[in-house]
C-alpha cells in the first residue's frame, strides 16, 4: 500500500520522512521531493536530477516503508486517544460540575 501520493505531499512532510532514513544523496533527496511535491513522474524526476531510476526507486521504497511506520504509529495513537475518558468532543461544550 502506498502511503505517499505524488503531488499531494508538502516539502516539510517529505523532508521529515527523509530525516528518518539514511538517504544522504542530495540528488536522490531532490528527486524524491520533486516527485512527491509536484507529481512529476519518477522517471522524469530521476532524470532531472541525474540519477539512475534504480537509485530513485530504492529511495522511494525506503520512504514508503518509513511512511507506513509513521501511519501505524498514528493509528495506535488515534485508537488510544479515542478510548481515553479525557477526550472531550470539540462539538460538545465542556461540562462544569
Amino acid at each position: 500500500m502506498n502511503h505517499l501520493l505524488p503531488g499531494f505531499e508538502s516539502q516539510e512532510r517529505v523532508a521529515l520522512l527523509l530525516s528518518l532514513t539514511r538517504i544522504s544523496s542530495p540528488e536522490v533527496i531532490a528527486a524524491l521531493t520533486l516527485h512527491y511535491t509536484s507529481a512529476l513522474p519518477a522517471e522524469r524526476a530521476a532524470a532531472r536530477h541525474g540519477i539512475e531510476l534504480s537509485n530513485f526507486m530504492r529511495g522511494q521504497k525506503k520512504l514508503e516503508q518509513i511512511a507506513a511506520t509513521v501511519e501505524a504509529i498514528k493509528a495506535i495513537d488515534w485508537a488510544k486517544l479515542q478510548s481515553s475518558p479525557l477526550l472531550i468532543s470539540p462539538l460538545q461544550p465542556k461540562q462544569v460540575a
